[in-house]
């Protein structure tokens, strides 16, 4: 994880986003925006983030629209730039920046790796003038560089809070997934006069037989004995 920039100006600034901001598209959106503002003073420079977490799909976000839709349209042809941060080691890749990137001739494409935690992986893409002193470029990767760090941050926080948020949406489902069900086997033990096993068996073979969700047909059976549909109380 990137160390978190303490004693800075920007660890407030990136606490406020992560506080305002619970979702992972806005975050990155204001992100991609912070990037392009702190690079303005050294140059016309367009900024994305892509970010990439298992068994999710791809997120971007970008400082203009249009790059945000160049980001998309060459997350889909598997753009090389692009995967070679996602597909290869962790390591900075500089390319004279194509046409359909927006950028005219001397301008460049910096695509940087921005590491967003053990199952996810983040890219800052920057395209822009390539200064033509030695001194301006220094300035303005050390520049990339410091804002990748912020960013990498940032992510490594909100993807772990997503990831701690969908875990907890999962649970509350599997146990109103749980609920109705035993509420179903309750019923056909009333009715049949069977055991539980019994009841449940029961359950699994209509579930089969119809092709049917095994909770959708405990659902079913429920609003038999009652109209409304069955809820799970949580204890705050």
């Amino acid at each position: 994880m990137a160390a978190r920039p303490a004693h800075h100006p920007a660890a407030h600034e990136l606490i406020h986003l992560l506080l305002a901001t619970s979702d992972l598209p806005p975050l990155m959106a204001a992100l991609a925006h912070r990037t392009h503002v702190r690079l303005a003073p050294l140059g016309r420079y367009q900024c994305g983030i892509v970010l990439q977490r298992r068994n999710q799909p791809t997120l971007t976000a970008a400082s203009n629209e249009a790059f945000e839709a160049s980001l998309q349209e060459r997350l889909t042809r598997k753009d090389p730039h692009l995967g070679a941060v996602f597909g290869g080691p962790a390591s900075s890749h500089a390319h004279p920046a194509p046409e359909d990137w927006g950028a005219q001739d001397g301008h460049g494409l910096l695509v940087v790796p921005a590491p967003a935690g053990r199952d996810a992986r983040g890219a800052v893409a920057v395209v822009g003038e390539v200064p033509t002193r030695p001194a301006g470029r220094r300035e303005l990767l050390a520049a990339i560089g410091r804002l990748r760090n912020e960013t990498s941050w940032a992510l490594h926080l909100a993807v772990r809070y997503a990831a701690e948020r969908e875990r907890a949406e999962n649970r509350a489902k599997a146990m109103l997934n749980r609920t109705v069900i035993d509420m179903a086997i309750g019923v056909i033990m009333a009715r049949s006069q069977c055991s539980t096993k019994e009841a449940f068996d029961a359950l699994k073979r209509a579930s089969n037989n119809r092709n049917v969700k095994l909770r959708d047909v405990a659902a079913e059976i429920v609003q038999h004995v009652h109209p409304s549909p069955p809820q799970t109380v949580f204890a705050d």
